[in-house]
């Protein structure tokens, strides 16, 4: 499996610099103009070029969010498992770069998180951990679900990516949406 460094050194970041400075009005009106969104798109979007446009941004953004979600609004708390991670993100605190003190939580760690959050009210909870997969992987994620399901009636998962079968492992164990880093986006995978 190909982690993150790896994806980002792949880029050329001084000419995806220049892509983005260069992009003009009409590529940013031709992106959002779009329903579905390229790298060149996204370029157009974050560069200078498209500061006239962030209240047409916000509409388009509200629409799709809308379409997909409808109108509703779920809150949740996260319940970190982890931050032992393999990849050097600059802007992650789990960041393999970061001197920190690393921590996987053992069951009675983790089961003290969980009433802590539950003591809050707290309902559904998003299980995080960094990028550590020699420890931190599908075994103690399933693991993790089957001591907390019976305390929250919705649990979502936000890790690295997994193979389908392991996926399909987090759906059939209760998991209600499982999210992962991508390349260089966050995006939903699944969601029951």
């Amino acid at each position: 499996m190909t982690d993150f460094k790896t994806i980002l050194d792949t880029y050329a970041w001084n000419d995806v610099h220049t892509q983005i400075y260069d992009a003009t009005n009409q590529d940013v009106l031709h992106a959002l103009e779009k329903d579905q969104l390229s790298l060149s798109d996204f370029r157009a979007l974050i560069s200078p070029a498209a500061a006239p446009y962030l209240e047409q941004m916000a509409q388009k953004t509200q629409q799709i969010t809308q379409r997909r979600f409808g109108k509703t609004i779920q809150l949740y708390a996260p319940l970190y498992l982890s931050n032992e991670c393999q990849n050097i993100c600059t802007y992650c605190g789990f960041s393999m770069d970061n001197k920190i003190r690393r921590k996987t939580l053992s069951d009675t760690e983790l089961l003290l998180e969980a009433m802590a959050l539950k003591a809050m009210g707290v309902n559904h909870i998003l299980l995080v951990s960094g990028e550590a997969n020699k420890t931190v992987e599908i075994n103690y994620f399933l693991h993790a679900i089957q001591l907390l399901k019976s305390h929250f009636s919705q649990i979502s998962i936000e890790v690295q990516p997994l193979e389908q079968s392991e996926y399909e492992l987090l759906q059939a164990a209760g998991v209600y949406a499982i999210l992962v880093y991508q390349e260089t986006y966050h995006r939903e995978v699944y969601r029951q």
